[in-house]
């Protein structure tokens, strides 16, 4: 069976296994690409927002710039249905429009063709969701700092972006550039994406005018409002170019922040040699506090670990949340089923930090300690064309083992290394999805890992090695094979001696036999399965 072929079985027999869940009509209308989707394509937001953390309410309106790329009438634009709607205008009209859900279907008076570029405004208001369990389950957070001053956070990462503004939400539909205009109270700041161009004062406080000169996932897009302390830095890059560094925190830890902070540099500096150059230079990278963990808030990367260094002596929340500035931010997935595009390697990204900066076997202690999370119970791809939140955190630690083994397999840093960053520089600001993954690598590693990357992906159980092992006067032989893995898949292994050297073998489905000097020790550190024995 041909790769394209395997992977094409996988994906039918995984929506076969997910035939009997079942998925919303709102599942599909935020998830699917139909006409009133695929018929436009954003440009620009210009979203401006007050933000009331007294009465929990928001006010605002978004100028969406769009151009035409299937003639229409109608277009979809998403807003959860809490938040109502004061109108939708175009060309200085008032335009119908019709709600389901949490969708809005806009009517125009003509059919818009091919090419034409168009602007509506939609102005809206109300109490948005409240966060329960941010950023997991997210929304606005509405709390107080130490001194009692309002402290107001955004997370919507699978909640989803409309459930605050009005916008076309789907990951496969990242505007250009943007303009986020936040209005606070007197006496706060307010931090969003991008670079702060402008503040006015109002009567109501001041708003803060910031602009996001690059593309930007929709779930990226935050509102941070507190009482602020701010102090800015630059950085060398490893292309000799500098690079504005931003932190905010709650002015009682500034003096902790300032030193917790210091690591950032040395990050960035081992993400650039093995990733590329910061994917967004011209709107700089910033740490902002919050009151939740943290999320990979484009340009502002939302920060709450409490300033905590794990057991390997760096704060992983800086590390993942920053890595995802490539993995997830650059690089995004086009389908919210590819969401491991994002999760897997920016969990690998902490292994290699780790790597660079404390040797292999501090980071394969590490590793070890991530495959302890993996459940096995759902595959990491979840089904196309709706909504779908994956009900664990495999797409985080199976796809981290996943890319741990293809490394294994490859058994050439030189050429790992290189392919992690060609494709960093390759889908450099794209979207993207599993299959363009997948063929991607296997055409840089030059073998077929596509089979072998598709069965981790599809599959909700890993490769189990059945084996039966033999003893006669000091001799052993060993008969093994594959439980679950296709005969067409070429995955290896290895088996450990006593001395430290590995010998690899390419089980099949079939029995196979080698002879042995002594028991087999099996490579659960470099390889992702498992074994059976038999007698």
């Amino acid at each position: 069976m041909k790769p394209k072929s395997i992977f094409l079985l996988f994906s039918l027999l995984f929506s076969f296994s997910l035939s009997a869940q079942k998925f919303s009509h709102a599942d599909s209308l935020r998830g699917s690409l139909r006409p009133a989707r695929t018929s436009y394509d954003v440009l620009h937001y210009d979203l401006k927002v007050k933000v009331d953390p007294e009465k929990t309410y928001i006010t605002g309106s978004n100028s969406i710039q769009f151009v035409v790329k299937e003639k229409t009438k109608q277009i979809q634009v998403d807003l959860f249905q809490n938040l109502s709607i004061d109108q939708i205008v175009f060309e200085n009209k008032a335009l119908t429009y019709r709600r389901d859900g949490n969708a809005i279907f806009i009517d125009f008076p003509r059919t818009l063709l091919v090419k034409q570029k168009h602007q509506i405004l939609i102005s809206y208001q109300g109490q948005p969701r409240k966060a329960v369990r941010p950023p997991w389950d997210g929304g606005f957070s509405w709390t107080k700092d130490p001194a009692g001053k309002p402290w107001v956070t955004v997370s919507c990462e699978g909640l989803g972006a409309s459930a605050w503004w009005p916008c076309k939400d789907h990951p496969g539909d990242e505007p250009e550039s943007m303009d986020i205009r936040i209005e606070a109270p007197k006496g706060l700041l307010a931090v969003s994406n991008g670079n702060l161009v402008a503040s006015t004062s109002t009567a109501f406080g001041t708003e803060y005018h910031w602009k996001v000169q690059y593309p930007i996932n929709t779930y990226n897009v935050s509102i941070n409002i507190a009482d602020y302390a701010h102090w800015s830095e630059k950085m060398v890059q490893l292309n000799g170019k500098p690079l504005d560094l931003d932190y905010y925190v709650l002015q009682s830890n500034a003096e902790i922040a300032k030193k917790h902070f210091q690591q950032s540099q040395e990050m960035l500096r081992i993400f650039e040699k093995y990733f590329g150059p910061y994917p967004f230079p011209k709107d700089g990278y910033a740490l902002v506090e919050t009151d939740y963990w943290g999320m990979e808030h484009q340009s502002a990367v939302a920060y709450g670990n409490h300033y905590k260094n794990n057991n390997y002596g760096f704060d992983f929340i800086i590390v993942h949340e920053s890595a995802h500035e490539w993995f997830g931010n650059s690089i995004s997935c086009s389908d919210h089923a590819d969401l491991w595009i994002h999760e897997a390697l920016g969990t690998y990204a902490e292994a290699i930090y780790l790597e660079e900066k404390s040797g292999k076997e501090q980071a394969q202690s590490y590793l070890n300690g991530q495959k302890n999370n993996i459940k096995n119970r759902f595959s990491i791809i979840g089904p196309y064309g709706v909504n779908y939140q994956s009900p664990d955190a495999d797409m985080y630690f199976k796809g981290t083992w996943m890319f741990h083994t293809l490394r294994s397999i490859v058994a050439d840093d030189k050429l790992w290394f290189s392919t992690i960053k060609d494709f960093c520089l390759t889908f450099y600001h794209k979207n993207t999805n599993a299959e363009e993954v997948l063929n991607f690598f296997e055409k840089k590693l030059k073998r077929n890992v596509k089979a072998i990357m598709s069965l981790y992906l599809h599959r909700a159980d890993i490769p189990t090695l059945v084996y039966q092992l033999k003893e006669s006067n000091g001799a052993f032989t060993l008969r093994y094979k594959w439980k679950n893995v296709p005969n067409e898949i070429d995955l290896p292994i290895e088996i450990k001696h006593s001395q430290g050297l590995g010998e690899r073998i390419h089980p099949t489905d079939t029995w196979q036999q080698i002879k042995l000097t002594e028991a087999p020790q099996w490579d659960f550190e470099h390889f992702l399965f498992q074994v059976e024995k038999q007698i």
